[in-house]
């Protein structure tokens, strides 16, 4: 009697008797669990579903969080998802279409890095404002380096120029322009183009106008002849902006000429007051939050810079404006 009320003070106090329920353990499973009871070790406890699945990848080849620290941010589809506001359907979709391309870990998850990110939030934008997939292929920025004195490298190098004189790390230039600093890097290197919206909002950052980018040294001529004109070409070469003038001081006359398709891709705005003509083709202007026009040929258009603006060529040729800010704030 005296062993058995000593049994059942033992079982009472939580030790597990030696004959453990090993039902449900799958054969060869090693794991720590009620037999270690009988060796005087406490069970190892069970590790929950849910908290493995975030914070342990799924497949044994998944990328560990060292690998992705010395490629730099890398974001699974989901996270990459999130961030830009969309499903992870929508982003395997474009992927199809061939509007982006992450990269693959080993184990074949998709990657997507900062750089990504931007380009994904471009397509976002281009989708909700109805731009076909052939249409959007065409506005995006390509991977390749550009060539040592082709316009993106100059824009480029002007840009660093800009930023380094304002004494601004790229981090700091990039934080004040609202843009990542992996896109801007990438904008100076010449290996990835940019948006009018996002120039607009570098040359803010830096308090000086487009009109600098433009800037050569030498004395600014009073005419400015056809083929001599400076110009920047923005979007992957969709939008070209032929500066018309160089020594006036109280206005910015340019030329835009948009491939079809073309946008600023964003809206922006500035001090002063805008004037625009369509010379040819046709352009829709989004001005402030209510207003829409759609231009035509002999069309012009006047508005305060100060409202935010943004427009898109939806002709299927060129569309030629001739546009004018005034004060050269833009």
């Amino acid at each position: 009697m005296g062993v058995r009320r000593q049994s059942t003070r033992r079982a009472s106090r939580g030790q597990r008797p030696r004959h453990a329920d090993l039902r449900g353990r799958l054969p060869g499973d090693r794991r720590a669990g009620p037999l270690a009871a009988s060796t005087g070790e406490a069970p190892a406890p069970a590790e929950p579903r849910a908290v493995t699945a975030l914070l342990a990848p799924r497949h044994p080849h998944a990328p560990s969080a060292s690998v992705v620290g010395e490629l730099g941010p890398r974001y699974r589809i989901g996270e990459a998802a999130r961030r830009i506001g969309v499903s992870a359907s929508a982003l395997r979709r474009w992927e199809r279409e061939g509007l982006v391309g992450p990269t693959r870990s080993d184990g074949r998850y998709r990657l997507y890095s900062d750089r990504d990110l931007d380009l994904l939030g471009r397509v976002r934008r281009m989708r909700q404002e109805r731009v076909n997939a052939p249409g959007i292929k065409r506005l995006l920025s390509t991977d390749a380096p550009a060539a040592p004195e082709s316009p993106r490298h100059r824009q480029g190098q002007r840009l660093r120029s800009l930023r380094e004189a304002r004494g601004l790390s790229l981090r700091d230039a990039a934080a004040a322009a609202g843009l990542s600093v992996s896109f801007l890097s990438a904008v100076e290197r010449g290996t990835s183009g940019t948006s009018i919206a996002s120039l607009q909002q570098l040359t803010s950052a830096y308090g000086t106008t487009l009109a600098e980018l433009f800037a050569h040294h030498r004395r600014p001529r009073r005419v400015v002849r056809a083929g001599q004109r400076p110009v920047i070409e923005l979007a992957d070469d969709m939008v070209r902006i032929e500066q018309l003038a160089e020594s006036a001081a109280l206005l910015e006359p340019q030329l835009f000429r948009l491939a079809p398709g073309a946008s600023s891709e964003g809206s922006y705005h500035h001090a002063g007051e805008e004037f625009l003509y369509v010379i040819a083709g046709s352009v829709t202007i989004w001005v402030g939050q209510r207003e829409r026009y759609r231009l035509h040929e002999g069309d012009s258009l006047t508005f305060p810079s100060t409202l935010p603006h943004r427009w898109r060529n939806h002709a299927s040729r060129e569309t030629c404006l001739l546009w004018i800010n005034t004060p050269p704030t833009f």
